[in-house]
């Protein structure tokens, strides 16, 4: 069992707030880069076929480039959530902070591993 399984704290709403934009703020500079990335990479891999195909070579037009994951969903659902809020604090229980605060999802890993491809912040977010 977790050792803070059960705890529950107050936040200031706003702070929590700040912390979350700034997150989702972070999420989107890492897509935006690795969207970049994706597209020069597929555009490269265009280009190599198809002067492969010109030069008469028959190529496998198969590609493996994976496109770049966004969880922007995510943050804007839990920035709503907040602002809709009434209360000036708000409890939070350990997942809660690991996840708006500390901004350590579930899918974390698999995002930065994914846009890591593509995007240098991603790599160095996965170190």
């Amino acid at each position: 069992m977790h050792a803070l399984s059960g705890m529950n704290i107050h936040a200031k709403k706003d702070e929590i707030l700040s912390r979350l934009r700034t997150n989702r703020e972070t999420h989107t500079a890492i897509v935006a880069e690795a969207r970049k990335g994706y597209v020069d990479r597929a555009r490269e891999s265009l280009r190599e076929r198809l002067d492969q195909l010109e030069s008469g070579k028959i190529v496998s037009l198969a590609f493996s480039l994976e496109p770049p994951q966004d969880h922007s969903d995510v943050y804007d659902t839990a920035i709503q959530m907040l602002e809709l809020a009434t209360d000036d604090l708000i409890e939070l229980d350990s997942t809660q902070v690991r996840t708006l605060v500390m901004d350590q999802w579930d899918w974390t890993r698999q995002f930065l591993t994914s846009n890591a491809q593509y995007s240098a912040t991603a790599r160095n977010r996965l170190r």
